[in-house]
């Protein structure tokens, strides 16, 4: 298979891949080599481009300080250790694509960069606490 080609040759921990039919825009998780695949369908999405322009003061990602520390992870409400094995299973799969900060060490002015991953709960009636409802699969 080719993610087990691709994480020995070049090092990988994870592939992201984002496909697209006729009916659905989706995004797929992979940690490499073995697993395991998360799978999402993708809702809505910005262009870098359109986040640029709406910015006060636009910041250059391609500088190439910006990668020299890896970026803050922010997992919000995803829950605690008592939340369903699937909703853990995707906070630990979020966090680990990342190299861990250490707290002890880590100086605040080399903190350019923040990775949010917002977890939007289904209620009750089919929608999500922003009033949107959510589709099944």
């Amino acid at each position: 298979h080719y993610s087990k080609e691709l994480s020995g040759t070049l090092g990988l921990t994870h592939i992201m891949s984002i496909s697209q039919n006729e009916s659905k825009l989706a995004m797929r998780l992979a940690r490499t080599p073995a697993g395991p695949t998360l799978t999402f369908k993708i809702q809505q999405f910005s262009l870098s481009r359109n986040v640029r322009k709406v910015q006060r003061r636009p910041f250059d990602i391609s500088a190439p300080a910006i990668a020299n520390n890896p970026p803050i992870v922010v997992t919000n409400n995803f829950g605690d250790q008592t939340a369903a094995p699937h909703v853990k299973l995707m906070r630990i799969t979020f966090q680990n694509m990342f190299p861990a900060l250490n707290v002890a060490t880590v100086k605040l002015r080399d903190c350019r960069r923040v990775v949010l991953f917002n977890f939007l709960r289904r209620q009750d009636d089919g929608t999500n606490a922003n009033g949107q409802e959510i589709e099944d699969e």
